[in-house]
Formats: C-alpha cells, sequence, structure tokens
C-alpha cells in the first residue's frame, strides 16, 4: 500500500479542513468546502516483498584489439587477431581484452605479429557521425552558438536523459570528454548531485549538455555514498552515456548509479529519477521475467517520463524491465552501412524478445498475430558488435583511452531513448505536450498508418532469435525487431506532431497502462454521537498527486491521506443524510467529480 501525504493549504483551510489538521468546528454550522492535495510517492510498492535477482548489463564488446578512430567517411573494418578467436563478446571489457591477449601470447606467430582470423570475421565499426548517417538522423552543426530554438530542439535542448544503471564508473567524465573530442561533438559540463540537493531538478539548459552524477541507495534516496567500482557496469555506463549523448547532443544527461545491481534496488533508481522531473529513462539491463513483474509497474508511472528498456542479448527470451508494459522494449539488428546510401539490416541473433509468460496483452498490441501476452521488442537499433559502434573506455586505474566496438541492446536503448528526447524538445518548441508514454503514438499513429510507417521506419524482415514460432523477423511486426528501425527524420516528424493526450496515449488509439482516474460511489453510514471513520476509495493509476475539491461538508467532518484514498472521520456525527462531492484531479491531468452519500441514523 503507497502511503500518502496531507498537505493543509492554510490560505483556503475550511472549518471542516482545519478539523483535519487538528482544529475544530461548531456542529451546529451549515455544510461547506474543503480543498486538499494528497502526495502519492512513484516507489516500488511497499507491499512487494524485494526481489533480490540480480540484472545483468546487456552491453557486448566486439573481442578486437580496436584500432583508434581516424575519422574516416567510410565505417572502420578490422580482422580481429587468432589471439582473441573464441573469445566470448558478452560483458566484455578492455581489461578482458588485455587479460586475453596476455593469456594467448603464444598464439603470436613467429614473425612478431598476431596472425589474422578469416575475412568473415571482420569487425565494423560506425562513429557517431555514420550512425546518424545510417538513421537519418540531421547532420551535427559545426558549432552550436548561436542556432534557432529549432534547431537546438533538433538536438535535444532542454531535456533529461536519465540513464539508470549500478556501480560506479569512475571515469565517466573523462570518457565522455575523450568521445566528444575524436567525434566533434558538443563538450558537456559536468557535477555530481549532493545528496540534500533539492528535488525536482531546476529546467535544463536549452543551448548547452550537462552531465550530472547521481548515487542512489538501495531505497531510492540520494546519497554521497559512492557505490562500488564493478568493470562490467563502468563499461555499460560509459557506453550508455556517449550513445545518449551522441544521439541528443544538447540534452541534459543524468546519470543515476545504484549501489547493487539487484531488481529492487534498480527500480527504486528509476524511482528517484521520477523524483526529478520529466524526461527519458534508459535501462539497458535485464533480468529474467517473472511472477513478480507487473507488482513493478507503479515505477514506471512517473508524470511526463518515458521509459526504454533493453530486450537482453541471450537470444529468444523475455526479460524485466522491457516486459513492462509501460516501458518501450528495444531489441537488436546487425547494420549494414557503406557511409552513404541506404542501409541494410536484418535481426540480430542474439537480440532478447519474445512472449511474455507472465504479462497480460496490451490494448496497444491487440490484434498482432503471434502474440497470446506481452510481446516484445516493441522497436529496434543497431546492436551486433560485429556491426559495433567506437566507445571511449578508461579502465580504473588507468588515464589511458581504449577504443571499443560495443555493441549489445545496451547500445540501442540510449540511441532511442535520445530519439524520444528530441522528439520532446520538438514538441515543446511547438508548443505541445510531452510524449510520456510512447506505445499509443508508435503503435497508433505511426505503425497503425501505411503511408507513416513506411516513412518513419525500416521494417526488418529478416533474421531470427531462435527456432520458436516468433522467433524470426518479417514483415510488420515481430518480436526479434518490433517494427523495425527509425528512419529518424520522418518518425521525429511525425512524433513532434502527433496527438497526445495528458496520460501519454494517443488520441483515438488503445491507450496502455495506466488506466483512468475514478473515485468510489460507495454511500458511508454511522450513528449519530459515534465517532465515523471511513474510507472513501480513489484509484488514479500512475499519478504523483492529487487535488482534491469536497463540498457539501457539514461542520466537523475532517478528512485524512488514505493509502487507498480519502479517509473521512466524524468525532461526532449528526443525524442526517450528507451528499459529498468530490471533484479529483491528479498530475496526469486526468479529472473525476462523484458523489457520496453519508448517512448517519438516529
Amino acid at each position: 500500500m503507497r502511503r500518502v501525504r496531507l498537505l493543509c493549504l492554510p490560505t483556503t483551510l475550511t472549518a471542516a479542513l482545519l478539523s483535519a489538521c487538528g482544529g475544530g468546528a461548531d456542529p451546529g454550522q451549515p455544510t461547506t468546502t474543503a480543498t486538499l492535495t494528497l502526495q502519492l510517492p512513484a516507489t516500488a510498492p511497499a507491499a512487494l516483498a524485494p526481489v533480490e535477482d540480480l540484472a545483468q548489463p546487456s552491453f557486448h564488446v566486439a573481442a578486437l584489439d580496436l584500432d583508434a578512430p581516424d575519422n574516416s567517411p567510410q565505417p572502420h573494418r578490422q580482422q580481429p587477431s587468432a589471439a582473441l578467436a573464441g573469445l566470448a563478446t558478452r560483458g566484455l571489457t578492455a581489461r578482458g581484452i588485455d587479460d586475453a591477449l596476455a593469456r594467448r601470447s603464444a598464439l603470436v606467430g613467429s614473425n612478431g605479429e598476431a596472425t589474422p582470423l578469416a575475412a568473415s570475421s571482420t569487425v565494423t565499426t560506425y562513429t557517431p557521425a555514420q550512425i546518424r548517417a545510417a538513421y537519418k538522423l540531421p547532420a551535427l552543426p559545426t558549432s552550436t552558438a548561436g542556432l534557432s530554438a529549432a534547431q537546438a530542439a533538433q538536438l535535444g535542448a532542454g531535456q533529461t536523459l536519465y540513464i539508470v544503471n549500478a556501480k560506479h564508473n569512475p571515469n565517466v567524465v573523462a570518457e565522455l570528454s575523450a568521445f566528444n573530442n575524436q567525434f566533434g561533438l558538443p563538450g558537456c559540463s559536468s557535477r555530481t548531485l549532493a545528496a540534500n540537493a533539492s528535488l525536482p531538478l531546476a529546467a535544463a539548459s536549452s543551448s548547452g549538455c550537462e552531465l550530472v552524477i547521481a548515487y542512489s541507495s538501495a531505497a531510492g534516496a540520494l546519497t554521497s555514498t559512492v557505490p562500488a567500482y564493478d568493470s562490467g557496469w563502468a563499461t555499460e555506463i560509459a557506453l550508455d552515456v556517449q550513445w545518449a549523448h551522441a544521439t541528443a547532443p544538447l540534452a541534459r544527461i543524468v546519470l543515476i548509479e545504484a549501489p547493487d545491481a539487484s531488481v529492487t534496488s534498480l527500480a527504486n533508481a528509476v524511482a528517484l529519477a521520477n523524483k526529478m522531473g520529466s524526461g527519458v529513462v534508459s535501462m539497458s539491463f535485464g533480468a529474467a521475467e517473472g511472477s513478480w513483474t507487473a507488482g513493478y509497474d507503479a515505477v514506471f508511472s512517473g508524470s511526463g517520463m518515458s521509459y526504454l528498456a533493453a530486450t537482453g542479448d541471450n537470444g529468444s527470451a523475455v526479460s524485466w524491465p522491457s516486459v513492462s508494459t509501460k516501458v518501450l522494449a528495444v531489441g537488436g539488428t546487425t547494420l549494414s552501412y557503406s557511409g552513404s546510401g541506404t542501409r541494410s539490416e536484418a535481426a540480430w541473433s542474439g537480440t532478447g524478445g519474445g512472449v511474455s509468460a507472465y504479462v497480460a496483452l496490451p490494448a496497444y498490441q491487440s490484434g498482432l498475430a503471434g502474440l497470446a501476452r506481452r510481446g516484445v521488442a516493441d522497436v529496434a537499433f543497431n546492436a551486433n558488435p560485429g556491426s559495433g559502434q567506437y566507445v571511449a573506455s578508461i579502465p580504473s586505474g588507468s588515464s589511458s583511452v581504449r577504443w571499443l566496438s560495443a555493441g549489445g541492446t545496451s547500445l540501442s536503448t540510449p540511441q532511442w531513448a535520445g530519439l524520444l528526447a528530441v522528439a520532446n524538445a520538438m514538441r515543446v518548441a511547438a508548443g505541445k505536450g510531452l510524449l510520456g508514454v510512447p506505445h499509443g503514438v508508435l503503435y497508433g499513429q505511426v505503425a497503425g498508418v501505411s503511408a507513416s510507417y513506411s516513412a518513419a521506419f525500416a521494417d526488418i524482415a529478416s533474421g531470427s532469435n531462435g527456432s520458436c514460432g516468433v522467433c524470426t523477423a518479417r514483415a510488420g511486426y515481430d518480436t526479434p525487431t518490433g517494427w523495425g528501425t527509425p528512419n529518424a527524420s520522418a518518425l521525429l516528424s511525425t512524433l513532434s506532431g502527433a496527438t497526445v493526450s495528458s496520460s501519454g496515449s494517443t488520441t483515438g488509439t488503445p491507450a496502455p497502462a495506466p488506466t483512468g482516474l475514478t473515485i468510489s460511489t460507495a454511500g458511508l453510514s454511522g450513528s449519530a454521537g459515534k465517532a465515523l471513520s471511513a474510507s472513501i476509495p480513489i484509484s488514479a493509476p500512475g499519478a504523483s498527486a492529487l487535488s482534491i475539491g469536497i463540498s457539501g461538508v457539514p461542520a466537523g467532518m475532517g478528512f485524512t491521506a488514505s493509502g487507498s484514498g480519502l479517509g473521512v472521520s466524524w468525532a461526532k456525527p449528526v443525524a442526517g443524510s450528507y451528499a459529498l462531492t468530490l471533484s479529483v484531479k491528479d498530475n496526469l491531468g486526468r479529472s473525476a467529480t462523484s458523489t457520496v452519500v453519508v448517512s448517519i441514523s438516529k
């Protein structure tokens, strides 16, 4: 049960509200009105037993001692050495590559050079400019000084990207700086949030990038305690921050580091993001779904928030948090692009995706073939480390930059998050509200309209992530790649003009959870002279605050916060029938009005 806090508003207090806050009134006075606000914190549900299952980062790194980038117009192609043959790419780090090279030095040929592998194993690595061109993002300006508001919006200005991960990367600022300098991206100022920092955060800059680092406690509070270092999670953090920035170069990035990789700690880190203000949350991690999954959905209900998660890198499988109906699940492809012209893609064999064993089919997926329950992915992006993207890595204890060819649905997710941040910036520039939950727009106004779909998405119709009935990519929706990969210019144009309700669903299309605001109409009863204590249930899925106006209140009746709605108390009820009219609004823009009759017998 969520805790709620009653805030008394001194400027509008009536006698009845004073009663709720410790005052009193003469029962003989006529009925009056009351106004109050209930705050509903967004946290993992307190009644749910903590889930200590560990999530894993969803990145892969090519087993390759990668050359430094040369900024050639063509993607870099390099053959791995025989010394790294057979090295697993999942969770591979720069230190892991060095260790493998040292262990396998005996494989070095007699001429003192490593023997190359067969040409078929060539690894292709893309720069930010090449990825922007392949996916039809606007080219970066040579300078961000003097941009118009519309130009700055196309780079995500004024928006916030939340990167949620576990453990600590001590070199994230230096890595981002090296990445920016190498590829001509805008630089970012940086700071670490103090444990007593005021939340929500101030608005993001409309002209420059900032990297904000926040440490979350296991319970989701800001803390000054730095999480422990972990080389795998540090690599994940580097990848997420750099490619979110490459996609939305003027957006503010808030990196939230959880103290450990348990489901509960990571969910509470997301809840901390909710408290910081509206934005887009990127989660490049996953844990196998279970019967507990839906119980954590409340954390994905922040006002003005969009949530994205990687589908995983184990082939056909379903993981949390991507399985949540409130989270945009991002799968992966293998990209083929020459540096100009049109890209081609196939489903990456390692991408996660499938049909949930636990989560019911959401309305926005109704009618899709092969889905009896929630299907993941929703969308996709390049993820194969063999068609990887440059990441700057500085291992702990070192000051030297190592370049990695990274992939995984970890790579797909922050780039899709960056696209939504850019869409939000363009919407704000056009005087529109934030996208919030994006499924309604993507499934309805984009994929549901043939012309819009063919312009905004590349439909991936080849490749598979297993041998199951839904494992093969095909025309239209499929679980390995969802609706496909973005043609960003057309997609952003559609998203920036889409009609979105205050709850984040598309007008005229089935809305995903949360559902509507409701007030129970069940009557209350009591006896004259005997203290009354009752509750009026109010349901507001996804809301974090309620504003309640009550008319027809008899003198002496008071109201308090209730875990399920509005608590009603009356120390000395007077016989009669009283019609309380409740007008409730929530912070998602929904409203409801209802009348509850209180009957007091003699």
